[in-house]
């Protein structure tokens, strides 16, 4: 039998993100399944975040927080003709953020080696001396305050550019069983600990035995411990590009 009809991949991130990875698994033995928690948003309104970066050149770093932060940025830098400065220095939360600013913006871009989260980003020799300098944040409207407050205490300067909006919806949960009726190898990827909640509230009160037999990915040990009040198969993988997925798929998927 071909196993392209067994393993099933079951991606809860953005639509447009899912699209993306469906197209590389097109080849491969895994099926993916577009079943998002977020949906991404345009703002209504680009005034504040243009501003901020036609003033790019008064920053020493910009941090690029997801891969939508880089899709509306590069829209808007290309909407406002703006150059971005030689001497910024550019950095990113995760490994895919950092492709994608290198191949569209030919930049060196600063990101953590092994574990992609804030801390570990400020870990990064670039910013054991931020003092008196001024940071740009480009993410979405209402995003977590830990890398912001963290280089607070090193005494930047840190502003936001939020430049997209993010909604987080519910999973037709009776159409996920169906679908996943004929594949005996069963896997859901989540990269968002805000999307794993919103997840395991839609839980609540109803019977969930059939999720049991999934095998859960997540891209960092903080949405492991919110995911493990209901699900034991939980796979910390925290890079999740392409390769590495499908890696661990397999070898998940052998018996």
């Amino acid at each position: 039998m071909n196993r392209s009809k067994k393993i099933a991949l079951i991606s809860t991130r953005p639509h447009k993100t899912n699209v993306q990875l469906s197209d590389e698994l097109k080849n491969s033995e895994i099926r993916l399944l577009n079943y998002p928690l977020t949906k991404i948003y345009p703002l209504n309104n680009y005034q504040i975040f243009d501003a901020t970066i036609e003033n790019l050149k008064t920053y020493q770093h910009v941090i690029f927080i997801s891969t939508n932060a880089v899709h509306f940025f590069l829209e808007r830098q290309k909407k406002l003709s703006i150059r971005v400065p030689k001497n910024l220095i550019f950095a990113s939360i995760g490994p895919t953020t950092k492709l994608l600013l290198e191949k569209h913006l030919s930049v060196d871009v600063h990101c953590p080696v092994k574990t992609f989260d804030s801390k570990h980003l400020l870990k990064e020799k670039i910013f054991s001396n931020v003092k008196d300098q001024k940071i740009l944040i480009v993410r979405g409207v209402d995003g977590r305050e830990t890398l912001k407050n963290d280089l607070e205490k090193k005494s930047a300067i840190v502003n936001y550019g939020e430049c997209y909006l993010r909604k987080y919806v519910d999973v037709d949960l009776n159409k996920l069983k169906n679908d996943l009726t004929n594949y005996p190898h069963k896997f859901i990827l989540f990269s968002s600990t805000n999307s794993a909640k919103h997840f395991l509230v839609q839980l609540r009160n109803i019977e969930t035995d059939w999720l049991q037999n999934i095998k859960i990915i997540v891209n960092h040990k903080r949405i492991k411990e919110q995911l493990s009040i209901i699900f034991k198969n939980i796979f910390v993988c925290e890079n999740i590009e392409i390769q590495k997925l499908k890696e661990l798929i397999f070898s998940e998927s052998l018996d």
